[in-house]
């Protein structure tokens, strides 16, 4: 048996086993025990969703050199073997990143009362995210590197801290924002491989963006119930502009990958009035539980 499938008896509900995932710091562990949890869930061997503290911060791997974003070597734009390698580790990185955010978001919120839908939905996400880290690291691999060759950054964790407070902020900013964003900048990183002949990585990456189209879709599905539950309810792209305005710096810019967008249901009076809007304040505005 792997070590994967080594955790405590007493282990039983959905948030307990997310929990040790999230304080796994072995990234391929991370992902393997991911995989475990999701079919002990799927098949409804746990049931119960259960509640604990979420960690103010994942376990990281040991071997990563972390700077700050604005410290963080440039990926160029895929011209040379070791520019597409950096461009790869950062891919990873963020597959990796994405297993963590599925794990937190479902834990950080229970006190939401929501849905068995809910878990089920972003339990399919951590699926995949693992799937897709699984996928790239690989390939990383297959091409001479590995995942902590390359510096790396934490700011899609530092977005995550800043709407820890509030479930709708976190599915505005961290599920509807920034993997908006990576709707939009695929293509031309699926270009980039392609046009350096690494048909390979350019179809990995094309079938990973099919998956993270129905991941913002969730987002915003989300996003939209808790708005749609208020009494009233409240108009969700009125208050989506709120949590914008509140906790992502800067405005949103384009180019904008439309169809994606529009199949994950993202059209554009989601976006467009958002690329000229200054922000409220300087800093994040902490928003308490709701």
């Amino acid at each position: 048996m792997g070590d994967e499938e080594n955790w405590p008896a007493e282990i039983s509900s959905l948030s307990q086993h997310a929990l040790e995932i999230l304080l796994t710091s072995d990234a391929d562990l991370k992902a393997s025990r991911t995989q475990r949890l999701v079919h002990l869930w799927n098949s409804r061997t746990i049931t119960t969703v259960g509640e604990v503290t979420a960690p103010s911060k994942p376990n990281r791997p040991q071997n990563l050199t972390t700077v700050l974003p604005k410290n963080a070597p440039k990926r160029g734009k895929g011209g040379t073997k070791n520019s597409r390698l950096a461009l790869l580790h950062s891919l990873v990185h963020i597959e990796n990143w994405a297993i963590d955010l599925t794990w937190d978001i479902i834990i950080r919120f229970v006190h939401e009362n929501l849905p068995v839908e809910y878990y089920d939905d972003w339990v399919r996400i951590a699926s995949e995210e693992a799937k897709h880290y699984k996928f790239l690291s690989d390939r990383l691999k297959e091409e001479g590197s590995s995942y902590g060759a390359f510096e790396v950054h934490d700011g899609l964790w530092d977005s995550a801290a800043s709407t820890a407070g509030s479930l709708l902020s976190r599915l505005a900013i961290e599920h509807m924002v920034h993997e908006g964003r990576g709707l939009d900048v695929t293509p031309k990183i699926i270009s980039q491989f392609r046009s350096a002949g690494d048909k390979t990585t350019a179809d990995l990456i094309q079938v990973i963006h099919k998956d993270e189209v129905t991941h913002v879709a969730s987002g915003l599905r989300w996003f939209q119930y808790l708005c749609n539950r208020d009494e009233p309810s409240r108009d969700p792209i009125t208050i989506f502009k709120e949590q914008v305005q509140l906790h992502f710096r800067g405005n949103l810019k384009p180019p904008f990958n439309k169809e994606s967008r529009d199949q994950a249901g993202m059209t554009s009076e989601w976006y467009l009035p958002l690329v000229d809007l200054k922000k409220a304040k300087e800093e994040p505005l902490k928003i308490e539980p709701q």
